[in-house]
């Protein structure tokens, strides 16, 4: 890979451009907190009034009144007009290079039948002495060919101001070689939104050995708090993706509504507002990782309670498939032989003659689903064992009979109606496939110890930032009296579980990846003791299709995920929500997949 040089950021952070609110505004956040207050205190049709919607009016007020009401008249300057000034300054004194700008807006786009930011922000710019040829919205490109176009004009130099929106004008926008300034009209809501406008211009490429970038606030309004809390969630991935933390899991908060406390407190223009901010943001950051944290704990101890079990199963199936292996070797003879009922073939000719004949016998057998040996090889027991009839009726593929080898453990094979030859050498096949899975098998038993031994060091951790929350709600309580928030929209943490093993899984936040592996335990649980599965034989999960029928038998299940049983020793995970009813455990369940996604298929259910 090339290194080439990436520009530096001008003073090393973004240059912050801040104008006082208007009256207009500040009278306009008042009615956002009363509207809030009615949405908590009275019941309001979501319909009419919701966060949702206060919130997006106060961050379009932010930004511009007009977006509010058209007909209203800024009589100051307003963050657009300090945007005006930094950039028609940088277009005058970087003419000669043609350096270009990007200027960002995700709450405005053009729209001719409404006041919008694109079209004044142009407006301006063209009485400034900027010719319209020099400017362009982004969303002017409707297709590839004229994004192209429009992507090389920048590069040239000739469009050398172009704004547009996180969406359009984001990944895959590769512009960057005379771009000198980077505008935030106004704040995402997600850090990767930033980083996908920023890496327009601080990337290889660019020409320019130092940059700059501004973010444009209004005083007083949503603006302040939307940087800082972007600046905090941002804090929280750095550190989880550094490793800075052990947790293994955190939120990049992307809802899109304020709450109450937080309006009415951007709302009263107070200074510590500001600390708020940052203090409510990283407690509702440590709240989560305190509740994944508890999560963790609690699948560790259980992890701890089964893992021995496990360790002595696979040492019990280590030491069958040796023993078998033995038998194997001790049996290792020149000439073919082998037993068909009371019928032994050996000599010329024997190796076809015993394939038809086994073949014959399984097939006859074929709707017995009880484990009947057919024969014997080698030392070994050669089983078959016919198809549950599921639902409606089988092809003559799915009702070929399962095949099994067995000496001191149980092993698969596979039966080949057509080429009855092909039998016998998948059985050979079987015998000869003893070695590897001994050393699976001894990896496995490795693995499992050290699982073991990891999760026990890892048991009855304390939560690394403890001290550092309780330090932030004995901070937050204060700020919360200071600016007389109620005490129903703290973002506090008395009510996180404490660990205890008697906490039930709903009661707090449970990763699907714990969930999961807790019903494949039931799962197979459930198998072993109803004998759907054969004992000696491994259980295993398997991936559900992606499309087409799948019949089989409910066998365990929890608030989110239902295991089905697809065959004697295998099942599938699917979510509960989409089979849209209870199921029962023992359940004869006809499945449909499309395109991953699982439901009843009531067509079979009828024929059962």
């Amino acid at each position: 890979m090339l290194n080439l040089p990436r520009p530096a950021l001008e003073n090393g952070r973004p240059i912050i451009e801040a104008v006082p609110a208007s009256p207009e505004l500040k009278t306009f956040i008042r009615t956002l907190t009363e509207r809030a207050e009615r949405l908590r205190t009275q019941r309001v049709d979501p319909s009419v009034d919701n966060m949702l919607k206060i919130t997006g009016e106060g961050r379009k007020a932010a930004l511009d009144m007009r977006l509010i009401d058209p007909g209203a008249r800024p009589e100051s300057e307003t963050k657009l007009d300090r945007a005006v000034g930094r950039i028609v300054g940088i277009w005058r004194a970087t003419e000669k290079e043609r350096c270009t700008q990007l200027v960002f807006s995700d709450l405005s786009t053009p729209d001719p039948e409404r006041f919008n930011v694109y079209e004044d922000l142009r407006s301006k710019f063209v009485q400034a002495g900027v010719p319209a040829a020099e400017i362009a919205f982004i969303h002017d490109a409707e297709t590839d060919v004229a994004k192209k176009l429009l992507f090389d004009a920048v590069v040239a130099g000739r469009v050398r101001i172009l704004l547009g929106s996180t969406e359009k004008m984001g990944a895959g926008t590769n512009i960057q070689r005379l771009l000198i300034a980077l505008h935030h009209l106004d704040a995402p809501w997600r850090p990767r939104d930033i980083e996908q406008r920023e890496g327009r211009i601080l990337r290889q490429g660019n020409s320019n050995k130092e940059v700059r970038i501004f973010r444009y606030v209004t005083e007083g309004s949503f603006d302040a708090y939307m940087w800082q809390t972007l600046e905090t969630k941002a804090r929280f991935i750095h550190q989880v993706m550094r490793g800075e933390t052990s947790v293994r899991s955190a939120e990049d908060l992307e809802g899109g509504a304020l709450t109450y406390a937080e309006i009415k407190a951007i709302a009263s223009g107070d200074p510590a507002v500001v600390e708020k901010i940052k203090i409510d943001t990283e407690v509702r950051k440590l709240d989560q990782l305190r509740a994944v944290h508890a999560n963790q704990q609690r699948h560790i101890r259980w992890e701890i309670r089964d893992l021995p079990r496990q360790i002595a199963e696979a040492k019990q199936q280590l030491a069958k498939i040796e023993a078998d292996i033995a038998t194997r070797n001790a049996a290792d003879e020149a000439d073919f032989s082998m037993a068909v009922g009371n019928r032994v073939f050996a000599g010329k000719g024997a190796r076809e003659e015993a394939a038809k004949a086994l073949t014959f016998s399984i097939l006859s057998w074929r709707d017995d689903q009880s484990l009947q040996a057919r024969g014997t090889f080698r030392g070994f027991e050669i089983l078959s064992r016919g198809k549950q009839s599921g639902f409606g009726v089988f092809s003559d593929d799915e009702r070929i009979p399962d095949l099994f080898v067995r000496g001191q453990a149980t092993y698969s094979s596979k039966l080949n109606p057509v080429n009855p030859v092909g039998t016998i050498q998948s059985i050979e096949y079987t015998l000869r496939n003893l070695d590897k899975l001994a050393d699976d098998q001894r990896i496995r038993v490795a693995r499992i110890e050290k699982e073991l031994a990891d999760y026990q060091m890892q048991a009855d951790r304390s939560f690394e930032h403890e001290e550092r929350l309780k330090q932030l709600l004995s901070r937050q309580a204060e700020l919360d009296a200071a600016l007389d928030l109620d005490k129903g929209d703290q973002q506090g943490v008395d009510s996180t579980p404490e660990l205890k093993d008697e906490i039930e899984l709903g009661q707090m936040p449970s990763p699907a990846a714990p969930a999961r592996d807790h019903v494949a335990k039931m799962a197979e649980a459930y198998m072993r003791a109803s004998k759907t599965a054969i004992g000696e034989l491994p259980i295993s999960q398997r991936t559900p299709p992606q499309s087409g029928p799948v019949t089989g038998r409910a066998v365990a299940k929890d608030d989110g995920h239902i295991a089905v049983a697809t065959a004697a020793n295998s099942f599938i995970i699917v979510p509960a929500a989409a089979l849209n009813r209870d199921v029962r455990i023992g359940e004869r369940l006809a499945l449909r997949f499309d395109q991953g996604l699982p439901r009843l298929d009531n067509d079979r259910s009828r024929a059962r």
